[in-house]
């Protein structure tokens, strides 16, 4: 045997311990394999990737399509046989769920208001303007210095 094979002939045993129901932790004592192999292994046999997701999702939707297609037929037969009815509802749903076609159920909208707040730049045309007009009385040239009525500098 292969390098190749040896290692496919130990991950599907390890899958069937898996499945068989022994815990990750034995498997590892059993196998002799570091967390590392073990998941490596296990990524071998489940892999997650994009390709893998639409394998499983267009395999189950074709067993989905065989089951409503045999279970549709005897819920409208006859009288109907309403348990089939049930059924095939059911993997109607299931294939809406898988093909994304679900409409949101419910939406919680929160509008949320900021406490008010006087903008940075207000706050500092404010000190601008109270250093320019000092106290009310006369105009300053925001240096503390005092202007003429005419807002020229002092003489």
């Amino acid at each position: 045997m292969t390098g190749t094979a040896v290692i496919e002939q130990r991950d599907e045993q390890i899958v069937e311990a898996l499945v068989a129901g022994r815990s990750v932790r034995v498997i590892q004592r059993e196998f002799s394999l570091t967390v590392v192999e073990l998941d490596q292994a296990l990524e071998r046999c489940f892999p997650l990737d994009t390709a893998a997701r639409l394998r499983t999702i267009r395999g189950d939707l074709s067993r989905l399509d065989r089951l409503i297609e045999k279970f549709y037929l005897k819920a409208i037969a006859g009288d109907g046989d309403v348990h089939s009815g049930l059924l095939t509802v059911k993997a109607w749903e299931r294939k809406a769920e898988l093909l994304g076609l679900d409409a949101v159920q419910r939406i919680d909208l929160q509008i949320i208001n900021p406490p008010q707040q006087v903008p940075r730049h207000e706050k500092i045309r404010q000190v601008i303007m109270n250093l320019r007009v000092g106290d009310g009385q006369q105009s300053n040239d925001g240096n503390g210095q005092q202007l003429n009525g005419d807002g020229s500098p002092p003489d």
